[in-house]
């Protein structure tokens, strides 16, 4: 049986180098991403209220959805462009 410390005293797997062709996201790019998780999250909000609004929770996961709410509105806030 071959353990882990033997298989790594093995021979090099790795036989050549492989160019890898790095793509740098523009701005433009990284602000369409925060537009789409800040989409995302308003959407996941409004679900929240509309869950929380219906009154079928317990007290105890009232308040954990309170708090999930809470959070998820101050990350919102960090992410918007001011």
């Amino acid at each position: 049986m071959m353990s882990v410390a033997n298989r790594r005293r093995g021979a090099e797997r790795r036989v050549k180098e492989v160019a890898v062709n790095l793509e740098r996201r523009s701005g433009l790019d990284r602000r369409l991403i925060v537009e789409s998780a800040t989409a995302q999250i308003h959407a996941v909000l409004e679900l929240l209220t509309q869950l929380a609004d219906q009154g079928a929770l317990r007290d105890d996961s009232r308040r954990l959805l309170d708090t999930s709410m809470l959070r998820l509105r101050y990350a919102l806030e960090q992410m918007e462009p001011e």
